[in-house]
This record gives structure tokens, C-alpha cells and sequence, in this order.
């Protein structure tokens, strides 16, 4: 498997495994799967624009705030429907799928 994405693949299973590996609410899950995305910077797709523009959105969805971008995630997650949480849930996964 290519290095180039490598520390984004890594946070991005563990957020996909903590997605999956609860019977907590989705809010809950989702608001712990932040935990692991928030490590990865956009930088860090500077050579594929596909794939900066696709973690942009779900960043605008989980902190549009990038000053304290782990604390406005945590409040804005905490406050989605479960619809709204499934679909940043969903976007993660595919996400995660894109990277490996």
C-alpha cells in the first residue's frame, strides 16, 4: 500500500472502527470518530484536489469554526439529528475507503 496517505488512512480505520465498534448513539460515535479525523490537515492532500475538496466538506460539516475546531466539533456533533450524523458518518467512511 502507498505511503503517500498514510497517516490519514491510519486516523481515518481507527474513526471508522469507532464508528462501528459501539452500540453508543450516533452522536456519541461520531463525536469520538472526530477525535481521530481532527489529526489529519488538509495539507496533507495537497497533491490530489478530489481528495482535499472531499475532507474540506466534512470538516465544513463537523467544525466550520477553525479556531478551536475539536471543541465546535464536539458541539456541533452533539447537536445533529441522527440523520444528519449518519450522513458525516457515511461521508467518513467513503472517505476512509477513497485513502486505501
Amino acid at each position: 500500500m502507498d505511503d503517500k496517505y498514510a497517516n490519514a488512512r491510519e486516523h481515518f480505520f481507527a474513526a471508522v472502527r469507532t464508528l462501528a465498534a459501539s452500540s453508543d448513539p450516533i452522536q456519541t460515535r461520531l463525536i469520538n470518530a472526530n477525535l481521530n479525523v481532527l489529526h489529519v490537515t488538509l495539507d496533507e492532500f495537497d497533491g490530489d484536489r478530489e481528495l482535499k475538496f472531499k475532507f474540506a466538506k466534512i470538516l465544513d460539516l463537523l467544525a466550520a469554526d477553525q479556531d478551536n475546531m475539536e471543541t465546535v466539533a464536539i458541539e456541533t456533533t452533539a447537536h445533529m439529528t441522527d440523520f444528519e450524523a449518519v450522513k458525516v458518518a457515511d461521508l467518513i467512511c467513503d472517505f476512509y475507503y477513497e485513502l486505501t
